[in-house]
């Protein structure tokens, strides 16, 4: 009678564990650098994003709760920039033991748009070459094409019916369609989530580069298409705006560990587009076709979306200001070296209400100016030479804002 009673405990400790959530699961995000990739992260962890530059291969963790089960895992997120130099680091994030628990998040920029492209190319050719190069089980390999096949021909509505995922329906098997033939022509063997960041920039866009409506849905319908050959997933995200940002965690959660999930695809505004693997077929694709005026949809994607020129456009520059009273002492000591080189010239400390001096000792403080900035002269010269007269001439103490 003991022993029956030890079995049945250790059969429902056995059973029990079997249902718990993989603790080996991985995520890894292939990005450039204008993806902005760290902050996405930090949003996803729900934390501040650091400012700390950091290179060579990232890891990050995030905390998976289950509430159906109350049950929690953590979830690695190793993140790699697009640099061939860095690409021997790969074996450290995917390699054969990692290879059927890993899930790629690959990263664009609505602030390049002209990179999607050749960044999708770039990445999709180094995991090519990566995933050939491991000694990965023939089988296993064969079981992992054919599990995201399986993924992609089971994908039903998840919003048509709030139960789909719900504890009591997890087994739920909806009947396999067969694939369209522009549909994982090239099988990875892993899921791919394909994250355009920075929607928020479709505004600067338009503002600076005259980009009509006809571009984005150029841009999109190309993206699409090409997340068709890989199985891939689609959303575009703005941790600025808050766009889709709980959403791309949820479903990160959902693809990974098959919690539940109940949002539909959105392609109705074009800065929240999300598009789960399975939904999506040339034909729903073609409909954009009928907004695209000014190009075909075979047209080659960097013709119609160039590269603009530096000159012509810089996004998201950044003016950093300085205090001016910083500014002026700033500027005195450079004075002061160079006097220390030179001779000594008579000084007169900004804004401290030191004696007046003459007008000769102004313009010899600037010549030492001219001097140290090559003698350019100009704008620059007047500037100076004005306000040491005034310094000069009993305004030394008087602030800034009363001029």
């Amino acid at each position: 009678m003991e022993n029956d009673f030890w079995t049945t405990l250790l059969g429902e400790y056995q059973s029990r564990n079997a249902t718990k959530m993989p603790s080996n699961k991985s995520v890894l995000v292939l990005c450039d650098t204008s993806c902005d990739h760290s902050t996405l992260i930090a949003k996803l962890k729900g934390c501040k994003a650091t400012t700390a530059q950091r290179s060579g291969l990232q890891y990050d963790y995030l905390q998976v709760q289950d509430e159906y089960r109350e049950e929690s895992a953590l979830l690695s997120i190793w993140t790699l920039a697009a640099d061939p130099e860095l690409n021997g680091l790969l074996k450290f994030a995917l390699n054969e033991r990692t290879f059927p628990h890993t899930l790629i998040l690959l990263t664009l920029s609505m602030a390049a748009p002209w990179t999607w492209m050749d960044q999708l190319q770039y990445w999709m050719k180094v995991l090519d070459n990566h995933i050939g190069g491991l000694e990965i089980d023939a089988e296993l390999n064969h079981q992992c094409m054919a599990q995201l096949m399986a993924k992609w021909q089971s994908y039903s509505d998840l919003g048509s019916d709030p139960l789909r995922n719900s504890p009591c329906k997890r087994n739920y098997e909806p009947v396999p369609l067969p694939l369209e033939g522009a549909v994982l022509t090239s099988n990875l063997g892993m899921e791919v989530i394909v994250v355009v960041t920075r929607s928020d920039q479709m505004a600067t866009l338009r503002r600076e580069l005259n980009y009509r409506e006809d571009h984005f849905d150029f841009m999109q319908q190309a993206i699409r298409r090409a997340c068709l050959q890989y199985g891939a997933s689609l959303v575009y995200t703005s941790v600025k705006n808050n766009v889709n940002c709980d959403l791309l965690l949820q479903y990160l959660k959902h693809r990974i560990y098959g919690l539940p999930f109940g949002t539909s695809a959105s392609v109705v505004e074009k800065d929240a587009v999300f598009i789960p693997a399975g939904w999506d077929s040339v034909q729903k694709i073609s409909i954009l076709y009928e907004s695209l005026y000014s190009c075909k949809p075979d047209d080659d994607y960097n013709s119609v979306i160039g590269q603009p020129s530096r000159e012509k456009y810089m996004l998201d520059r950044s003016i950093q200001t300085v205090d001016e009273q910083a500014c002026f002492a700033r500027l005195q000591q450079e004075l002061q070296e160079d006097a220390e080189t030179d001779e000594p010239l008579p000084r007169t400390s900004i804004g401290t209400g030191t004696p007046q001096r003459t007008s000769e000792a102004a313009d010899e403080d600037m010549q030492a100016v001219e001097k140290k900035s090559g003698g350019g002269g100009g704008v620059l010269t007047d500037f100076f030479n004005t306000l040491m007269l005034r310094r000069s001439f009993g305004g030394g103490d008087r602030s800034v804002e009363d001029e």
